[in-house]
């Protein structure tokens, strides 16, 4: 079946990395199945678990035909459904009785869960008296589907589909989350590796590192600083990443970023302004301004960055 990298995610999420449930999503017989979008991830997973013909529908089914049968069914589902809801915790016939408001005895109780608990749709603790619902997340969505509109202790069910798809909106922005976080690391690491091949070679142009180089004169660094802190006259406060200084007078100021899309003039020219006050500020007149995008540059910015004599480079292997 085609998947994508992002609708992965998304199965493995809405499957609760479950295997039995992610082969049934992909084996899905859901009419014009498409795991290539997030909603055809979605319907899918939601067959899976609403239709009662579906392999997970069909397989769970089998299990809950030969237990519940053998206990008053109201009580069995009501059981069933509040440990499978909150299986987080251990639930004892007694917090049961309280929080039903169930009208068996205790060892009534007693026995219908452990009856569950050796029908294996419910875990048993270390004491004999608790128990708690499966960790398998899927029972819960098979029995909520199935039984809770018509257990009236409990509100209606949600929408699953609307379930489905706040899961995925929580999905995407932890994965943003986590793409500006790697971006972040990606850039530092980057700023590292091109400070450390500064310090470590004895003569080099700036052309073995960058492209659109005016000056190749053989550079001989003899100071490199990192994420270097200053002001312009009205005190705003910039920012170079890598600032390395030549025993001829040059310095060469670099910008790092690593980012999902190219860099776009904005920035550079932000990059080109930060560089003139830097000499300024410092009485600086022979600068070499370089910028390492990961990302790439918009044609734009990469003709700015010609205009202007702003060496680029989008690639770290030569450091």
């Amino acid at each position: 079946e085609a998947i994508t990298n992002d609708t992965t995610l998304m199965i493995n999420q809405l499957c609760q990395s479950d295997p039995f449930f992610i082969s049934c999503v992909i084996q899905s017989e859901y009419p014009n199945k498409d795991l290539t979008q997030p909603d055809g991830v979605v319907e899918a997973v939601n067959y899976e678990i609403s239709d009662r013909y579906s392999e997970m529908s069909e397989t769970w089914n089998e299990y809950l035909q030969l237990t519940l049968p053998r206990i008053n069914d109201k009580y069995a589902k009501t059981l069933l459904l509040h440990l499978s809801k909150h299986a987080e915790s251990y639930w004892t016939p007694k917090t049961i009785k309280q929080k039903l408001q169930i009208d068996l005895e205790l060892d009534q109780i007693q026995e219908k869960l452990v009856t569950l608990s050796e029908a294996d749709v419910i875990d048993r603790g270390v004491a004999d008296i608790e128990f708690r619902g499966l960790q398998d997340g899927t029972l819960n969505l098979i029995l909520r589907n199935r039984f809770e509109k018509e257990i009236e202790e409990f509100e209606p069910p949600l929408d699953l589909k609307a379930e489905f798809q706040a899961q995925i909106e929580n999905l995407r922005a932890k994965n943003r989350q986590l793409r500006g976080l790697l971006n972040n690391l990606s850039g530092k690491m980057a700023e590292y590796q091109l400070a450390t091949a500064f310090r470590s070679r004895k003569h080099f142009a700036l052309s073995v590192f960058f492209n659109n180089v005016n000056d190749n004169t053989a550079l001989n660094i003899i100071n490199v600083k990192e994420r270097v802190i200053f002001q312009r006259e009205d005190g705003k406060g910039m920012e170079i990443d890598v600032v390395a200084e030549s025993k001829c007078g040059r310095f060469v100021l670099v910008e790092v970023r690593k980012t999902q899309t190219k860099m776009g003039l904005k920035t550079v020219s932000d990059f080109h302004e930060k560089v003139e006050i830097y000499g300024q500020v410092f009485s600086i007149s022979l600068i070499l301004p370089a910028f390492l995008s990961l990302g790439g540059f918009t044609e734009e910015a990469l003709q700015f960055c010609q205009t202007q004599g702003i060496a680029t480079a989008c690639r770290i292997e030569a450091f």
